[in-house]
């Protein structure tokens, strides 16, 4: 993956005194370990920072920390074009150089064989972390863009019908 984009991290620098209001917002945890496409409508308040990191359409972000080895390195990734959005502290962004479709991106990284390479590279005893220069280190499926493109729209669509049924 580290061939194909560079990382950074999310807000730092912050105390509790600094979110809950400000006309930026930032992308909680939780919006990231639930959804494969980050939702748009479950961000946090926070005063716009020109030192921060903003994200930017097709960024993917990563969960850095756990209490089981399973739920590290959960991704998401952001389809919109929103200014002033940054990432919560608690995990870091991916922007990749086009080399993958997002929509295909946001399965892909999601799939049982990424999410099982994911999981060894937890490491700790009561609280798991994963190294960002490990993920980078992770060797993931690259089809032709057209199938690339094919492969999340099938997904999306999926998702779309079962959050239809539930």
């Amino acid at each position: 993956m580290g061939n194909c984009g560079t990382t950074y991290g999310g807000l730092t620098g912050k105390t509790k005194e600094d979110f809950g209001h400000g006309n930026a917002r930032f992308i909680p945890y939780t919006n990231v370990f639930d959804n494969p496409l980050t939702d748009t409508k479950r961000l946090e308040a926070v005063e716009i920072d020109s030192s921060q990191n903003q994200v930017v359409y097709g960024d993917v972000f990563f969960t850095v920390s756990s209490e089981t080895p399973d739920e590290v390195g959960m991704s998401s990734v952001w389809l919109s074009d929103q200014e002033d959005v940054y990432l919560n502290s608690f995990c870091f962004g991916y922007r990749q150089d086009s080399t993958f479709d997002p929509h295909y991106l946001a399965y892909m990284l999601r799939s049982s064989s990424v999410r099982s390479n994911l999981t060894l590279l937890a490491q700790g005893i009561s609280r798991f972390n994963i190294s960002k220069n490990k993920v980078m280190e992770l060797s993931v499926p690259v089809p032709s863009v057209v199938e690339q493109k094919q492969l999340g729209q099938y997904f999306t669509k999926l998702d779309n019908l079962i959050t239809l049924h539930q």
